[in-house]
């Protein structure tokens, strides 16, 4: 009995070659996802379909601004970020500068390979990271207003609303994350925006490019899909800009947009701002000093982006080669690490 038993029995494959067969099947649906995403009219439907998810599993946070905000204080100099859209941390720090109506330089630090963590061979603006804090860890943020230098997303938000929130009171979308019921699907919803827009293109990795003489200018806000293409290709390309953030319900830059570009905008769209109750504008808007371009449209943007600043091909991995190889213990992912580069 004990033979026949055996004779039918398979023997456990080794977590090894388990993992291998994990990897594989998903690089195969990458690879179908990225080739769907060159497809006529089906492609462009599924790059804003995968952008929208990953607004709606963040349950719209940073789409609206805090109310109060006018008895709160201003920053006078303009804050620094450094930080990639495909880091789940980073976006919740972007949600806060949402909420709060805080515009800020962008400094994109895609990763240089999915392999391992702290490489910091040719990317353009890590080096500056590593020199400010002397750990590799995003992001970053630096306040020249109060000599601020800091990591940790979460003590960056915490920063954010005691200087420049603590009159204002979060829209309850963003409010939720404070319930201890919801913070464990708080994060776990972070990692799944990240997971529907999992290609290198997509703010994970960088493409080789020429740096701009000036940063270019982007009118965007969190939570809007078609924006987060645009900031996409932006990371990508590792190319500095500054970030009007202009949700719903940041009435004077929507008047500043209106009065600066609204010639541009489409008589329906002039006419719903009347309904609405406050200036409707259209985002994201890109302009670029370097060669005096100004233009709506996301798709319109990244083909611009890429055309005018890319050198190379961007990097040739996908999430399925990620390891965590070189990760410091502060980022979660491994225990007992002691290298401080993330």
């Amino acid at each position: 009995g004990v033979a026949q038993c055996s004779r039918f029995s398979r023997p456990t494959p080794p977590p090894a070659a388990m993992a291998a067969v994990a990897a594989a099947a998903l690089q195969k649906a990458l690879d179908i996802y990225e080739t769907t995403l060159t497809l006529p009219w089906v492609g462009r439907a599924l790059d804003l379909t995968t952008a929208i998810a990953s607004t709606l599993v963040r349950a719209g946070s940073g789409t609206q601004v805090a109310r109060g905000l006018k008895k709160c204080k201003r920053p006078q100099k303009m804050l620094k970020i450094y930080e990639f859209e495909g880091c789940p941390f980073c976006r919740k720090v972007r949600e806060t500068l949402t909420v709060l109506d805080l515009d800020c330089i962008v400094y994109p630090t895609p990763r240089e390979t999915m392999k391992a963590y702290g490489v910091c061979k040719d990317s353009r603006f890590r080096p500056e990271v590593k020199k400010l804090g002397e750990s590799l860890k995003f992001p970053f943020l630096v306040d020249e207003n109060t000599n601020t230098k800091m990591y940790e997303s979460e003590e960056i938000c915490k920063y954010l609303w005691t200087t420049y929130g603590s009159e204002a009171k979060a829209p309850l979308l963003y409010r939720l994350a404070l319930f201890s019921w919801w913070t464990k699907l708080y994060h776990i919803s972070l990692f799944l925006a990240t997971l529907f827009r999992p290609l290198p293109r997509m703010g994970l990795l960088r493409t080789p490019s020429k740096a701009p003489k000036q940063p270019l200018e982007l009118w965007s806000f969190e939570g809007s899909p078609p924006c987060r293409l645009a900031r996409e290709a932006l990371c990508s390309l590792e190319l500095p800009y500054v970030l009007h953030n202009i949700a719903h319900g940041s009435k004077a830059k929507r008047v500043d947009f209106t009065s600066k570009y609204g010639e541009r905008l489409s008589k329906t769209r002039k006419n719903l701002s009347s309904v609405a109750g406050e200036d409707i504008v259209k985002v994201p808007f890109l302009i670029d000093p370097n060669t005096k371009t100004e233009m709506f449209e996301s798709a319109d943007i990244v083909k611009y982006l890429f055309d005018t600043y890319a050198t190379g091909p961007t990097v040739k991995e996908s999430m399925a080669d990620y390891t965590t190889a070189g990760a410091t213990d502060g980022h979660h992912t491994v225990k007992g690490a002691t290298t401080k580069q993330d």
